[in-house]
């Protein structure tokens, strides 16, 4: 799959975002784990969207369901949450 040019963005702000509530940890230990069923999670995402579009825009939500299908960007996820867990 083709990285998107927004992959880095929105690998920043998921990761602060994971970071600001303390969950920087749980959440690699669950990609570590899960890690061969994130592309089932970004497919379980593209059925949610009607749903999740009363939530988050829907270019968010698009954007969210590419990023778990792409096992490069979920890596590059979970390399910046163990450095960051490294650091502390």
């Amino acid at each position: 799959m083709t990285q998107s040019p927004n992959h880095d963005l929105l690998l920043d702000q998921i990761a602060t975002a994971l970071k600001q509530r303390g969950l920087a940890s749980v959440a690699l230990a669950f990609l570590e784990v899960g890690q061969p069923l994130a592309f089932i999670g970004g497919q379980l995402i593209w059925l949610a969207q009607p749903a999740m579009r009363l939530l988050w825009p829907q270019a968010r939500v698009r954007h969210i369901a590419q990023f778990m299908e792409d096992p490069a960007a979920v890596r590059s996820l979970m390399n910046v949450l163990a450095a960051d867990e490294a650091s502390v």
